[in-house]
């Protein structure tokens, strides 16, 4: 039998409690690093969310700015005609009320929105801007055409807005788009003046 000896024990009780303490500190370290990689990506979550709720609020004003502005051109434009005793200032203070809730949210769409977004809007508040412009003149046929372009440029931008938000196709009507397909009224709207 061999003597029993004391400092082999004491060395085997050193060596496991340094692999003891050397575990705990690398799973400390595998935990904390784990810990911060989960709270950073929650943190960037949270921060996608949130812009995305915000672009959806935005662009929802953006929207409903830009319509009420083609409505007040397009009101400024034919309600005076038609009309002949219609306000000629109430309308040029819808308009100017209009257009400037229109460029107030522009501004912070240009802000907020990936580029693409940007740039379609950017294409549409120029074609309201020029339709503000040429409600003013006496040329009917190229009021039409610009609320035309307006419209067509709203459809390109809520695409790009779709799209940014991750929402899948497109939301413009097909071209041959007839709102009375299967009725008894189809053949009426086979040919528009222009598409809206």
């Amino acid at each position: 039998m061999m003597p029993f000896d004391s400092s082999l024990v004491a060395v085997s009780a050193w060596v496991t409690a340094g692999f003891g303490l050397a575990g705990s500190l690398i799973g400390g370290a595998i935990a904390g690093t784990v810990s911060l990689l989960v709270a950073r990506q929650a943190r960037e979550a949270a921060e996608r969310s949130w812009m995305r709720d915000s672009r959806r609020e935005i662009y929802d004003r953006f929207l409903t700015n830009a319509q009420r502005l083609l409505i007040a051109c397009e009101a400024s434009e034919s309600l005076g005609e038609s009309l002949g005793t219609h306000d000629a200032e109430h309308d040029r203070q819808a308009l100017e009320q209009a257009h400037l809730n229109f460029f107030e949210v522009y501004g912070v769409v240009q802000t907020v929105a990936e580029r693409p977004v940007v740039d379609a809007a950017r294409v549409y508040a120029y074609r309201l801007l020029e339709l503000a412009g040429s409600t003013r003149q006496v040329d009917p046929a190229k009021v039409e055409r610009v609320a035309q372009l307006v419209r067509f440029a709203r459809h390109d931008t809520i695409d790009a807005m779709r799209t940014e938000l991750g929402l899948s196709g497109s939301a413009q009507p097909p071209k041959d788009f007839n709102p009375f397909r299967g009725t008894d009224l189809e053949d009426q709207y086979k040919a528009r003046p222009a598409e809206r």
